[in-house]
């Protein structure tokens, strides 16, 4: 009778936590056995597993997740890039590429006389025609990023001047920077200065959108509290929805 009325040595448990406005699945495993320590890794799927004695306090649990969040966030962007490599990207004619959310086929076009790099969306085709030795698969790679940062400075900004005239605590258009990041689609000082990632221009402009506004409302709210998510809410209703359009091709956008 001992033997079944035994507690187990451990106990597992799930919920979700938000990791700088990323809403991940948390699971918790609570041993008796003699361990002191508070311990942290992901699983296979990118949710967090987090192993502690079983007399921890949750307030414990939540400090250890949100001191590590940028390890935590890193890490996830690392396992989404493995999982959606492409060992056979070498900027060819016939792979496709990202941009606005659609698929380009890459068309290299004859050499051109001019000392300029030409890019061109036409049906359905990305087409670049190279400068005389500029056609190698590096060169073709860097024209593309630099013609994916123009592109994303014109569209950013007419976007973040759209909603800076719908948002009532928006009182003047924000500074706005690009940048290549590989953990986050963008930033607020506090300083009221926004930064947006350049892969973003590879999104659709639903996506875009949702993080120009998610970036707007830190203008208002510099935190993700329940007041934070209530000015979401009133901006972009669906931006849930959004938000896990881009979460879904996150890591195919930022493999170049």
């Amino acid at each position: 009778m001992d033997l079944l009325r035994r507690k187990p040595l451990e106990e597992c448990s799930k919920t979700r936590v938000w990791v700088e406005g990323t809403e991940l699945e948390l699971t918790l495993i609570r041993s008796r056995r003699r361990r002191r320590k508070l311990t942290l890794q992901l699983d296979a799927k990118g949710g967090l597993l987090v192993r502690s004695p079983f007399a921890a306090r949750r307030r414990d649990i939540d400090s250890l997740i949100q001191r590590n969040s940028a390890w935590i966030l890193q890490r996830r962007q690392d396992m989404q890039r493995q999982q959606y490599r492409n060992p056979d990207l070498c900027f060819a004619d016939g792979e496709t590429h990202l941009y606005l959310g659609q698929r380009y086929t890459l068309k290299i076009n004859e050499l051109n006389a001019s000392r300029r790099v030409s890019i061109v969306l036409h049906d359905g085709e990305l087409l670049i025609s190279p400068r005389a030795n500029f056609h190698t698969p590096e060169a073709i790679s860097q024209a593309l990023q630099h013609w994916y940062k123009q592109q994303a400075q014109v569209l950013f900004a007419r976007r973040l001047a759209f909603f800076t005239g719908q948002l009532a605590w928006v009182s003047e258009l924000p500074e706005l920077r690009l940048r290549r990041m590989r953990s986050r689609w963008g930033s607020c000082s506090s300083s009221g200065k926004l930064c947006l990632n350049t892969h973003l221009i590879k999104a659709s402009e639903r996506c875009i959108d949702y993080v120009i506004v998610h970036e707007l409302c830190h203008l208002q709210e510099f935190n993700h509290s329940p007041r934070f998510y209530a000015l979401m809410d009133a901006a972009l209703p669906d931006w849930r929805a959004r938000k896990a359009e881009l979460e879904a091709c996150g890591a195919a956008i930022i493999r170049e």
